[in-house]
């Protein structure tokens, strides 16, 4: 099993990298940890292996999701308690200009949830956390935003959605406030959440469930030097 994550390292090297942790079965059901980690560049457009990385951490195999925040990649992560004492489920993220892991911890109402019922995002330039809840008296999804970085105590409560016309999972946030949704349709639907109402794309998918990730308008160069448009990293060489 393997999860990825994407950053940006813009203001320091112009670079963008991909990093890849690879976990190998430990028995029927756990994984051995830490995992294999390897890092591709697309500067120098080659994997390496990174090596004495002390990763306690599994991650959530199962529609597995980053956000790229405050310079780091970020992804659900879970240790499992001894004894029968289930998952304690924290935030772990990875710097991309460092190279350097590390962690955030959750609000209790998180840390003992099933892990694989929480995802992560980006809500415009903080953290945010979606907890699903799937009963049969209950369909639902709340959203918690970390207004602190690495607070914990700055976590609250953004949003709590019902699941209704077909809406599965939360996607992505736009910049007016909506929240992008997939469908058992398998349609992308917009929901605005101080009126409740939906409404459609007209964008939909075939077997691949949807991804969406924010964007920062960039050239990146072949010959070595980057410039990002609206002046965050600026210079050229000859």
């Amino acid at each position: 099993m393997y999860v990825l994550g994407f950053g940006a390292d813009l203001p320091e090297t112009g670079d963008y990298k991909l990093v890849r942790l690879m976990y190998y079965m430990n028995g029927a059901f756990g994984y051995n940890v830490p995992p294999e980690v390897e890092i591709y560049s697309i500067k120098t457009g080659v994997w390496r292996s990174v090596m004495g990385v002390e990763i306690k951490h599994c991650m959530v195999e199962l529609g597995w999701s980053q956000a790229f925040v405050n310079g780091a990649v970020h992804w659900i992560a879970y240790d499992v308690v001894p004894n029968g004492g289930g998952n304690r489920n924290l935030v772990m993220s990875f710097s991309i200009t460092d190279e350097v892991f590390g962690e955030i911890m959750l609000p209790d109402a998180l840390v003992g949830v099933i892990s694989t019922s929480l995802s992560i995002k980006k809500f415009e330039e903080s953290l945010v956390v979606v907890k699903y809840v799937r009963e049969i008296s209950d369909v639902s999804c709340e959203v918690l935003v970390m207004k602190r970085y690495g607070v914990l105590e700055s976590w609250s409560r953004l949003y709590c959605i019902n699941l209704v016309a077909d809406m599965v999972k939360v996607v992505g946030f736009r910049n007016n406030g909506e929240v992008l949704f997939s469908t058992r349709s398998n349609d992308l639907v917009s929901y605005d959440p101080n009126s409740g109402q939906n409404r459609g794309l007209g964008i939909q998918w075939s077997s691949h469930p949807f991804y969406v990730q924010n964007y920062m308008e960039s050239l990146i160069l072949f010959n070595g030097n980057s410039v990002v448009s609206g002046g965050f990293l600026e210079g050229m060489g000859g």
